[in-house]
Order: C-alpha cells, then sequence, then structure tokens
C-alpha cells in the first residue's frame, strides 16, 4: 500500500514537473556572470510532513492480554487481563457465552488461547517541517510529529459443546485483540540534494534531483487502549471489574522513550519558485521502552513533505 502511494505521488509530481526551470547556459563552454537559478533556496524554510509510519513489532506483545501490572512488569496467565474479561467472575463468564452465542457454559479459554503474535497496521503520521538553507542544496533540518499505531492480533476460545465431525472453525472460535497508542516524533538531521550541478551543465532542468538524509530521533510512546471485539461491559481490557460487575480500578498508562538515528532517500520536486514536494523512505533504528518491554529494532516511514521556499 505504500509502495503504491509513494509512487501515484511521484507520477503526480512528474507530471507536475513540466515547469520552467531557470538553468545556467553552458551552450558556450562559460559560466554566465549571472547565472539564473531556479530559486534562491537559502535562509529559513518551513513544511508539512504526511506519510505512513510502520512500527517495528518488538513492542506489540504489549497489547496481548497479559497486560501489566502498576510496576509495568507483564502479568502471568491467571492475572492476565484478558482472561480476567473473559471469566474472572460468573458476571464475565456469562457475559462471554451470550457474546459468543453459545447455548451453555461449557466452553473453555486457556493459556494456549492467548494470541500468539501481536503486529502493527501501517499508521497516518503527520508532522511540521523546519529547515535552514546554506544554499540550495545543502540544509540543517527538524520535525515534530505524531502518530497513532494500532497492533492486532486474535485468540480463541473453544466450543466444547461442539459435536464430532463438525467444522473446526464451528469448535475453535477467532476473536480479534486490539491495541491503540500515541507516538511523539522529535527528528535533527542534515539534508543534501545531489545532480544539480551535472544536470546544468548538461542544460537540463533541476526540477527534479535526487536528496538524501540522516540525524537523530526521538519516540515518545504512551500505551492508550487494548480492546477485544466482544459485546462485552469488559472488551476495554484496561478497566477491571468486581464480582457484581462494579469498576474497582484501570490500567496505568505506560509511557516510554525511544531514541535511534535514521536515514532518509527520496527526490525532490519543484512546483513553481515557491514550492518544494519530497517524497522519501525513511528507516530509523530505535531503542524503545516501556515498562519492562525494553528492545532495539527498526521503525519504517513513508513521507510526503510540501515545503514553502518563500515567505
Amino acid at each position: 500500500m505504500i509502495r503504491k502511494f509513494l509512487f501515484s505521488l511521484a507520477a503526480i509530481g512528474v507530471a507536475s514537473a513540466s515547469l520552467q526551470a531557470q538553468v545556467y547556459n553552458w551552450a558556450d563552454g562559460e559560466e554566465p556572470d549571472e547565472p539564473v537559478k531556479l530559486e534562491d533556496l537559502t535562509g529559513f524554510v518551513v513544511g508539512l510532513n504526511i506519510g505512513f509510519y510502520q512500527a517495528n513489532s518488538n513492542t506489540a506483545s504489549i497489547y496481548n492480554g497479559y497486560g501489566f501490572d502498576r510496576a509495568g512488569a507483564r502479568n502471568n496467565f491467571a492475572n492476565a487481563w484478558l482472561n480476567q474479561a473473559l471469566q474472572g467472575n460468573d458476571i464475565n463468564r456469562r457475559n462471554t457465552r451470550n457474546a459468543m452465542g453459545f447455548s451453555d457454559d461449557n466452553w473453555s479459554f486457556g493459556e494456549d488461547d492467548m494470541p500468539n503474535e501481536m503486529r502493527y497496521t501501517p499508521s497516518f503520521m503527520w508532522g511540521a517541517h523546519f529547515r535552514y538553507h546554506l544554499n540550495p542544496d545543502f540544509a540543517f533540518f527538524a520535525e515534530v510529529g505524531g502518530t497513532s499505531p494500532t497492533t492486532t492480533g486474535e485468540f480463541t476460545i473453544v466450543n466444547q459443546s461442539a459435536q464430532p465431525g463438525q467444522l473446526e472453525s464451528q469448535r475453535i472460535n477467532r476473536v480479534e485483540i486490539r491495541g491503540e497508542e500515541q507516538r511523539l516524533l522529535l527528528t535533527l538531521g542534515v539534508r543534501r540534494a545531489l545532480g544539480r550541478e551535472k544536470k546544468e551543465r548538461e542544460n537540463r532542468s533541476t526540477a527534479i534531483l535526487p536528496f538524501f538524509e540522516f540525524g537523530v530521533n526521538s519516540t515518545f510512546v504512551s500505551f492508550e487502549e487494548n480492546f477485544i471485539n466482544l459485546d462485552l461491559p469488559t472488551r476495554d481490557l484496561t478497566r477491571f471489574f468486581q464480582q457484581q460487575g462494579f469498576q474497582v480500578d484501570e490500567a496505568r498508562q505506560l509511557t516510554g522513550v525511544g531514541f535511534g538515528a535514521f536515514g532518509t532517500l527520496g527526490i525532490q520536486i519543484h512546483l513553481g519558485s515557491d514550492i518544494m514536494i519530497d517524497l522519501g523512505y525513511r528507516p530509523s533504528f530505535e531503542h524503545v521502552k516501556l515498562g519492562e518491554w525494553d528492545q532495539r529494532g527498526f521503525q519504517h516511514i513513508a513521507v510526503v513533505r510540501g515545503v514553502w521556499t518563500r515567505f
């Protein structure tokens, strides 16, 4: 999906690049005294980032139904949020039976039925871009942005009343579980566009140029919600209820921070003299800590950036 999105935008940008680029005139073999530039891209510019963010799966397991205690340590199965929500008391068991449409209470949920794997789905990313150009092709920049990744998986509930010979789908019921979080993205980097001089010497348009970026980044992460797709009063796993069905507590919202480094490869497209569009792919290698979840891994961003080069 991300690849198709970027290819579509690149095609639009190439079509838009049939603009009147102004370049050096090298026909006489000498550089003119006052070359006419496409734009005088020096000084401070601002932009807007949008795109897709793909988190790695290292912290996805925090949403697999086990949950965590007040210290941020993972629960065992007996205390797992999902286990308590489905069969922690008589009311929860009755609600589970009704939601699954079972005719009796002859069903089971054990540790083997817990989700095996949780994965993040691509999330929409937005952000502000601030850049200072020393010359048209070299700049320092800073970015601040946000995204709300969602992680999904499934658990199973076994219908013990199923008759021999029935389909597995009638005996083993699969139910979705998902988690949601918030991420704040901070970035400091250096940017370099390539190939301008070569194109100018060949009397070709510099409306489209490749670029690369590198730098350091920080990601602030906040655990938000953990749900199961059953019509139960306890479908929100972060809320806990007593035997009589009254809420008695809710989970601590874990927060954490990650630090790492990134690189970006992309193309820049000038749309007239005042607007630049960047299409880029940015992997980052980060350390993210949430409670006892403390791992390193790659995050991936497909970014579209609009930059206003004049005020």
